[in-house]
């Protein structure tokens, strides 16, 4: 019998996820942010008050855990919990390998504690995940949760995922953008993205079996600073500038961008081709190489002057050079911007003219696995009403079953709205702040309603496991930075991750000498 192989992960391959940063990087940065991460960081966050507000009914004690069965009344919550409940004996173990902000420990708790079964959990970096993936021939992980995909899924290292095995899957429900991607992007975007979610190309039309389930998914944009930058965000009301503004002489040496290529010439060019400068003959993910030449012709000078100060990898780099305000304004994902407020410093996510791109990721199976049916039941958990709740509050982020009827009485109207309709929450800023994001820093309740909006906190004003507040939309509460599921889908204009350009190499080469021309 064959030896099973195991993947070699190292520590420093560890994705640097929001609770990753927090965990390895947060002393560090409790040193460098005074009163700011220090108080994140040592407080763990405000404790909501408990004083009642006429306009809204504040939340019942929390479980003691986010999440965990606590009583007959939580469990009815959950209309497939019979789906993946064993009530006797144990399973064999499941084992993870992928990011570590698609499986926190909550997660596997929780899955330990509902299904009896455990769970081991190993971690690796976005951009280091697919290779390390590859190399394991798909031995030693039963789940793995991936990002730029392509690479996994040429190696034929994954078995399809049948969604008639999804009790959670209902066609005419999941997000539209998964099912219909014709409508939001040109074709090369299109089929790109289709092969990334289905399995085989008879699937993009039958919709029968997925190479991946979507646990998470967003629109990544730029994150900036309104005590620097003359703007404000009005959820999807209104558009706020481009991704041009990164490039503004005014934030010379206070912008940064992402560091990989894709992400980085991928942006660009969209922006490029949006506004004339560029035509972008297939997808934005898969330029040419005269198209990437474009695209670093374009951008040399901009980075030989000095506009850009750094190209940010690390989360914990992301979150410190914003919160310390070192940076006012660069490109990010969205839970930077969350840990950039809970540090204290104002920040927004703009609404981008010529869109924000799409981006999602998910669990695959591995092909060496001999437990598809508790792989199967794990799966519909990770695309049923607690992970949907859980996720969206942490990090802003949705799943398959995001616009669900289901989720949106386990989560309340006013979260459901506020996070997927681009409604207004039932209180007013100033009482948002004060009594539930910052009920103990003072120092800022005062501050302008600009800088208050630009404070506002999902998880703390929608705290796991409390009762949802009753009451209408307030003229002065927050809207959802870039608006609704809808109102993002109808101004995006294509896809990044999962996917990787075929000549990735050509990408790297000319991306590492594009950074080495920023000034010293």
């Amino acid at each position: 019998m064959e030896e099973e192989k195991k993947p070699s992960i190292t520590k420093d391959e560890r994705a640097i996820s929001r609770r990753g940063y927090l965990a390895a990087a947060g002393g560090v940065v409790a040193v460098a942010v005074i009163g700011g991460v220090a108080y994140y960081l040592s407080a763990g966050g405000p404790t909501p008050t408990a004083t009642p507000s006429p306009t809204a009914t504040p939340s019942a004690t929390p479980t003691p855990t986010p999440g965990l069965p606590a009583s007959p009344e939580y469990l009815a919550k959950f209309p497939n919990w019979e789906y993946y409940w064993t009530k006797e004996g144990t399973r064999p173990t499941l084992r993870y390998l992928g990011g570590s902000w698609m499986m926190y420990p909550e997660v596997s708790e929780f899955w330990e504690t509902v299904h009896k079964q455990p769970v081991e959990a190993s971690y690796l970096d976005l951009f280091v995940m697919a290779t390390r993936i590859v190399a394991t021939d798909g031995y030693g992980w039963d789940v793995g949760g991936v990002a730029r995909f392509p690479p996994i899924k040429r190696a034929g290292i994954i078995k399809p995922i049948p969604v008639d095995k999804l009790a959670m899957w209902k066609e005419d429900k999941v997000v539209d953008i998964f099912t219909n991607p014709g409508k939001y992007f040109r074709a090369a975007n299109a089929e790109r993205f289709n092969y990334n979610l289905w399995f085989s190309e008879e699937d993009y039309t039958s919709h029968e079996n997925l190479s991946m389930v979507v646990t998470n998914w967003n629109f990544d944009s730029v994150t900036y600073l309104p005590e620097f930058l003359p703007y404000e965000e009005k959820g999807g009301t209104k558009l706020s500038f481009s991704y041009s503004e990164l490039f503004n002489p005014e934030w010379k040496g206070k912008a940064m961008m992402q560091d990989e290529a894709m992400t980085v010439f991928g942006e660009t060019a969209n922006e490029l081709e949006a506004t004339g400068q560029m035509t972008v003959s297939g997808a934005t993910t898969n330029l040419t190489r005269a198209e990437v030449d474009t695209v670093y012709n374009y951008l040399l000078p901009i980075i030989k002057s000095g506009q850009i100060r750094t190209f940010w990898f690390t989360y914990g780099d992301c979150v410190n050079l914003l919160a310390t305000k070192e940076i006012w304004i660069g490109s990010t994902w969205q839970p930077p911007c969350y840990d950039c407020r809970r540090a204290g410093t104002p920040a927004y996510y703009a609404r981008l003219v010529n869109g924000p791109f799409m981006w999602f990721n998910g669990d695959i199976v591995s092909s060496r696995t001999g437990i598809e049916e508790d792989l199967y039941k794990f799966m519909n958990f990770r695309i049923d009403l607690w992970w949907d709740a859980f996720i969206l509050g942490l990090n802003g982020y949705g799943t398959f079953t995001s616009n669900y009827d289901e989720v949106r009485e386990y989560m309340g109207s006013e979260f459901f709205d506020w996070s997927n309709r681009g409604i207004a929450t039932y209180l007013p800023i100033d009482q948002a702040i004060k009594e539930w994001c910052f009920p103990d820093k003072p120092e800022v309740w005062d501050l302008d309603k600009r800088l208050l909006q630009a404070l506002f906190l999902p998880d703390k004003y929608f705290p796991p496991g409390a009762t949802p507040r009753t009451g209408t939309p307030h003229s002065e509460g927050n809207l959802r930075d870039i608006g609704s599921i809808e109102e993002k889908e109808a101004i995006t204009r294509y896809s990044i991750s999962p996917d990787l350009p075929d000549d990735d190499v050509y990408y790297t080469d000319k991306y590492n000498d594009l950074k080495a021309q920023i000034p010293v």
